[in-house]
């Protein structure tokens, strides 16, 4: 039997926040929390906790939800953040970035905001362990002066 997969079409917002408090970007719990509370105003599907992984410098959280994922990159060394957020419900995003900006003393932002498809479902955790630390290696080179890495 050929297996089709269902795609998912919705919005899919990137934020990066700089110059933010690093003891903030530093507390696994607050950022925990905060991917809990941005996926409840998602979804009514939110599991308590997210998946959280660990690294050298900081930790990432996320959720993957039915119809939504969120995901969360703190880097305290780099006083940075990357949230990445998809759903298939329309949301204002204003209620999206001044919850990370309060939690974390945000000082300057951008953001890229897209229409997108995405496999839904809710993967395993190991699974979306692995998404965000891929998420969190490609995050971490935007932020950081890729110079620095090359030699030059």
């Amino acid at each position: 039997m050929t297996r089709v997969d269902v795609l998912a079409y919705g919005t899919h917002l990137v934020y990066d926040g700089t110059r933010a408090d690093p003891s903030r970007l530093a507390d696994r719990a607050l950022v925990a929390r905060v991917v809990s509370e941005l996926a409840k105003q998602l979804g009514n599907d939110a599991p308590e906790r997210p998946v959280t992984v660990d690294d050298v410098d900081g930790c990432s959280a996320g959720l993957a939800l039915a119809e939504a994922s969120v995901s969360l990159h703190a880097f305290p060394g780099l006083g940075t953040l990357c949230l990445d957020v998809f759903s298939v419900r329309r949301y204002r995003a204003d209620a999206i970035y001044r919850p990370v900006e309060e939690a974390f003393a945000v000082g300057r932002s951008t953001s890229r905001r897209a229409s997108r498809a995405r496999a839904p479902g809710t993967p395993d955790p190991e699974a979306l362990a692995r998404r965000l630390r891929g998420e969190r290696v490609y995050a971490e080179a935007r932020f950081t002066d890729l110079r620095a890495f090359s030699g030059d």
